[in-house]
């Protein structure tokens, strides 16, 4: 060998240490992440319900009954000497933080663990969220703090063997199955339209436990749900699932689409209530994957009424800008995996339009955001549909 390619070599093996010693700084820096904009407090807890009625066909064992981990993020009663609560409890933060990003005890949330829920309405809007492929609801925090503190009450589902790690209370943990994500498949969209029917069984059952929540006395939520006033969101496959909950479930009242590819019946049969999807910045669409999901937004909102249908765009994104990445993981721009917006900007402006959505169809309060265009928010672009 060389002494020419043993230099060429040992400068690869500096690169790469400097590369990797880059990356673990970046894990564990400190980072806070953006403050709610609303006037509430945030509360959080978690969940862990059965689905007695099906067995659950992503398990990797015969038999074993759906069991999902689902998180709420709510407005909270104002409380003193505030400790917020861990980006992941202990026992999630010890079995994921292999696989996330950034270290969970390195970021800052701004939620109240377990906080006595807000006084100021008698009946609170709910929301339904799913995240995307691989992904836990913590790690779109910053977006559902925003909207607790807006006033809605939040149930974010962890999809059992769909996330990268699922840990129940009692500490067993469920891992990523070969079927419940859509990786190695030769049909990818066979493969998609199977997975997101379990996903929406999964939000269906979800709308059923928060009926038995409301009316069953002794937590902090009974009687204080508004399911007449119910939304479905979510992102990437989380955002697929919303568009086919809406579909199946009329208690749906209004949905979002964060940049997901769509699967399901909903391409071939539409909707009826209000929906909106928000994709990263398409560019010019030249590519034949950006046309096809056109095509497919289209003919799902095709029969959605004109004034209650949108497609947006926000220039300068990528798709995880639409997550908690963009608030402190700036190296994945080297990826290609956020754009070329700044992280902060492009949750202000994905907070914005979500609540502004949510406002109009929930609650009855008009935005001139929905309307058209604007200057408060330039990077928007309203596509035609």
């Amino acid at each position: 060998m060389s002494v020419f390619v043993l230099i060429l070599l040992l400068i690869g093996v500096i690169i790469l240490a400097a590369g990797v010693t880059l990356l673990d700084v970046q894990r564990h820096r400190a980072a806070v992440l953006p403050a709610p904009t609303g006037s509430s407090a945030v509360g959080r807890m978690e969940y862990d319900w059965r689905d007695q009625s099906q067995d659950d066909p992503l398990a990797p064992r015969a038999g074993t009954k759906r069991e999902l981990v689902v998180w709420s993020w709510y407005p909270a009663a104002q409380t003193r000497n505030v400790h917020f609560a861990p980006y992941l409890p202990a026992q999630w933060a010890q079995a994921s933080d292999n696989q996330i990003v950034q270290s969970s005890d390195a970021v800052q949330t701004h939620s109240v663990d377990q906080a006595p829920l807000a006084p100021d309405a008698a009946r609170y809007p709910v929301l339904i969220f799913e995240p995307g492929m691989g992904k836990m609801p913590t790690q779109y925090t910053t977006l559902l703090e925003d909207l607790a503190s807006h006033g809605y009450i939040i149930f974010a589902i962890t999809p059992t063997y769909s996330s990268n790690m699922v840990v129940f209370p009692d500490g067993r943990k469920a891992e990523a199955s070969s079927a419940g994500n859509l990786d190695n498949v030769s049909n990818i969209q066979a493969a998609g339209n199977q997975l997101v029917s379990v996903w929406a069984k999964d939000v269906i059952f979800v709308m059923d436990q928060l009926g038995r929540l409301n009316t069953t006395r002794g937590n902090r939520f009974s009687e204080h749900l508004d399911l007449t006033r119910l939304g479905v969101f979510g992102h990437s496959f989380g955002g697929a699932t919303a568009a086919q909950v809406c579909h199946l479930d009329a208690r749906c009242k209004a949905g979002i689409d964060l940049d997901g590819d769509l699967f399901g019946d909903s391409v071939q049969t539409s909707l009826k209530q209000p929906f909106m999807v928000i994709q990263h910045d398409i560019g010019a669409c030249s590519d034949n994957d950006c046309r096809v999901f056109q095509r497919e937004i289209q003919s799902t909102l095709r029969t959605v009424p004109q004034t209650k249908r949108y497609s947006l765009s926000i220039k300068g994104t990528e798709h995880f800008n639409f997550s908690d990445y963009a608030a402190y993981f700036s190296l994945l721009h080297a990826f290609g995996q956020l754009g070329s917006i700044d992280g902060l900007r492009g949750i202000q402006i994905t907070r914005a339009y979500v609540r502004a959505f949510f406002d109009r169809y929930l609650n009855s309060i008009s935005s001139p955001l929905l309307n058209a265009a604007t200057s408060t928010y330039p990077e928007v672009q309203f596509l035609t549909s």
